[in-house]
């Protein structure tokens, strides 16, 4: 009898501890950090509503060329930044997103990243992809979703050579286009142009001149004056 009842003990005990695990939440990945991490957020009139609020979002490019896009749309929206060295890949990057997004709402989003985080594979880059994109439906139910793909890198002060980590980007646009396609996401394709055109670049090989930037900024005007138009219908 005791016997059994030991036995019995132990069958609950596993089971127990097996729902416990199951439970349980997956263990979350580890950042993998740069040598140097920033993010800027500048958010404009935020107790304001008489106008669209759009939201451009990405990496140094986007610090470059956000003066300009907003010059160009300033009348017509209010116009906000965040700018990060986290890339997609990367559980801090959601972290902020989500932080970002308890505080501040957005009827248009403007997403470029795809040159930091080279430390992550293809495939942990690309699994983000659709996690980003449910992020911001979800906390902006409306919202019109613009996707940048990533410019070429070029050898610093040797322009016309390609960076051996540009494969990496040809990949990580790959993919951002077929998902885009798949979810009918407009895409501004600025690789074209970086591909094809020394020009733009700065001499470090990965930022742009004042040209690249004035590129850059038309393209992007482009599409948001598309999804402005579309709101007020």
């Amino acid at each position: 009898m005791k016997k059994l009842i030991l036995i019995l003990f132990a069958i609950c005990v596993i089971a127990t501890n097996k729902n416990a695990f199951a439970g349980s939440p997956t263990p979350r990945k580890k950042a993998i950090s740069e040598g140097t991490e920033w993010s800027n957020m500048w958010m404009v009139s935020t107790n304001n509503h008489s106008l669209p609020r759009v939201l451009i979002m990405g990496d140094s490019h986007v610090e470059r060329y956000y003066q300009v896009v907003n010059s160009k749309v300033g009348k017509k929206a209010l116009c906000c930044k965040f700018t990060t060295s986290r890339s997609l890949g990367d559980p801090s990057l959601i972290a902020q997103l989500k932080a970002l997004f308890f505080s501040y709402k957005f009827d248009v989003i403007c997403f470029n990243n795809g040159l930091h985080g080279t430390d992550y594979t293809d495939e942990q880059y690309s699994s983000y992809i659709p996690t980003v994109y449910k992020l911001f439906k979800k906390q902006n139910r409306n919202v019109k979703i613009i996707w940048v793909n990533t410019t070429a890198r070029r050898v610093g002060h040797q322009l016309k050579d390609f960076d051996k980590l540009n494969e990496g980007v040809i990949n990580r646009n790959k993919a951002v286009a077929e998902f885009t396609a798949s979810k009918n996401i407009p895409l501004v394709d600025v690789y074209t142009p970086s591909f094809t055109n020394v020009d733009l670049y700065d001499t470090d090989g990965i930022h742009f001149s004042k040209k690249g930037v004035e590129e850059q900024a038309r393209l992007i005007t482009i599409e948001l004056e598309h999804a402005l138009t579309e709101i007020k219908k």
